[in-house]
């Protein structure tokens, strides 16, 4: 019986997909394959760098593949690769592929520890997040604050790029061995595979960057607290991967990939054995999970992190102890939390609150899933409402992207009156522009912001002064007008 139910799991979370393997050690090459798989109607879920892509693909992408000299057979099974991997993504996201086609995996899956339970449901189980972790919502200014800088995971619409970093220490209880190295990405590939598969129309794709990195750095048992247990570790990890050792090293990293590997979106997971003040907890734009998953176990990492990457595109708590309020909004559409156990009127378990494979209708609009005018388009890329970049100011100072966005086969349509087809988001620009065209155009774009930024500084600052003057005594003891 055991056996039969992984199947049907299997079937649920793998649905139809196949891998992609390529000849090819050249992401932008690897671009015309995954456009092919997406010009027929298919998705491309993972990319694994530019050797392995797994998708899923149609019969009549399939053909159109076949027709491509660096594309092997499409294997919906375990597999090899037909050539030495080129970065540890590629080698790691096949070995998980693998894993995730075995009955091991499959029969871990049907039998997962407390399938189902609300996250905070017994004494003894530990919720994700811990106390006092705040995520980004309506009323959380001071969060808001600190993100000041770009939000790189507003919704989850397009592709996104997933640095998972897994950071030894010195001592053999700190590191992972082979075998725990692959489940960690293969409970990550089935859980993004679950989530990146709830909404056709998001069209979401997840673009990796693994590395493993050890760190010479012993537990202090004297710590407590998110920042100083993770900064122990985390920032001279960062360091070693060529980053500032700092919560700012973690924003440019995510910065440095996303543009690597021409995504929308980005973010980072950090994998670790060091102590952590909880054992998953997530805020822009990182989450950190510890390997052994505390209560959970290995087994469940696929739902807890998924529940965390929730967090990361704007999904709140729904679980009552996480003291959620159903009036409270969130997500870059600023939904209410409907489905908050403390006052639901019709509460469902879905992932935000439970353990367990199903999305509340409050979650997918966290997450940007929403079309108001049905016409086919999430609202947060709707062009009627969002326009992104002003293409015919772009074109006056560079007429190549012209060419080449029309070469891509995008309308411009530049001489028709201004309307939405004007604007193009940047993650699009990164496929078709060299990474020297590519920092010109963001460099007149940042250019051209900066004059908007002083005029508004001018404006508060005459603001502040006239409040000043308001508030000024004069010698008559009377408070001055404002002139």
């Amino acid at each position: 019986m055991a056996k039969k139910s992984a199947k049907r799991m299997r079937a649920v979370v793998g649905g139809d997909l196949s891998v992609v393997n390529l000849q090819s050690d050249d992401l932008a090459n690897s671009y015309q394959a995954i456009n092919a798989i997406e010009a027929a109607g298919g998705q491309v879920m993972h990319i694994f760098g530019p050797g392995l892509l797994i998708a899923r693909v149609p019969a009549r992408a399939q053909a159109a593949l076949k027709k491509r000299s660096e594309v092997r057979p499409l294997r919906a099974d375990g597999i090899a690769l037909a050539s030495e991997p080129t970065s540890e993504a590629e080698q790691l996201g096949l070995e998980a592929w693998n894993l995730r086609q075995s009955d091991q995996f499959a029969d871990a899956k049907a039998e997962r520890p407390r399938d189902g339970e609300r996250w905070d449901l017994q004494e003894d189980s530990v919720s994700p997040d811990g106390a006092g972790m705040r995520h980004v919502g309506g009323e959380d200014v001071l969060g808001a604050l600190e993100r000041a800088v770009e939000d790189t995971s507003p919704y989850l619409i397009g592709s996104v790029a997933v640095g998972l970093i897994l950071v030894e220490g010195p001592s053999a209880a700190l590191q992972f061995s082979d075998v725990e190295r692959t489940k960690v990405v293969a409970e990550v590939q089935e859980g993004l595979t679950w989530l990146g598969s709830r909404e056709p129309a998001a069209s979401v794709t997840w673009s990796y960057d693994i590395q493993t990195v050890r760190v010479n750095v012993t537990p202090d048992p004297t710590l407590t607290g998110y920042e100083p247990l993770e900064s122990l570790w985390r920032n001279p990890a960062m360091g070693k991967l060529g980053f500032s050792q700092s919560f700012q090293g973690v924003r440019d990293y995510v910065a440095s990939i996303r543009t690597s590997l021409g995504t929308r979106w980005g973010y980072v997971a950090f994998f670790t054995k060091y102590p952590l003040h909880h054992f998953a907890y997530a805020s822009k734009p990182r989450l950190v999970m510890h390997y052994n998953n505390d209560g959970w176990g290995p087994d469940n990492i696929d739902r807890v992190f998924t529940h965390e990457t929730g967090h990361i595109f704007g999904c709140p708590d729904e679980y009552a102890s996480s003291g959620c309020s159903c009036s409270s909004r969130y997500g870059y559409l600023q939904e209410v939390n409907g489905n908050c156990e403390n006052c639901a009127t019709d509460f469902t378990p879905c992932l935000m609150a439970a353990n367990t494979w199903a999305m509340c209708r409050y979650t997918s609009v966290h997450l940007g899933w929403r079309d108001s005018d049905g016409d086919g388009t999430l609202d947060p890329v709707d062009p009627l409402e969002n326009p992104a970049i002003d293409l015919r100011r772009l074109s006056r100072r560079f007429p190549a992207v012209t060419s080449l966005l029309r070469a891509q086969g995008f309308d411009l349509a530049l001489d028709e009156p201004p309307n939405w087809y004007e604007s193009v988001p940047l993650f699009f620009l990164r496929r078709v522009l060299s990474t020297e065209e590519l920092a010109r155009v963001v460099a007149a774009i940042r250019d051209e912001d900066a004059q908007y930024a002083d005029a508004i500084a001018h404006k508060l600052e005459t603001l502040a002064r006239s409040i000043r003057e308001v508030g000024e005594p004069h010698a008559s003891g009377r408070v001055g007008r404002r002139r």
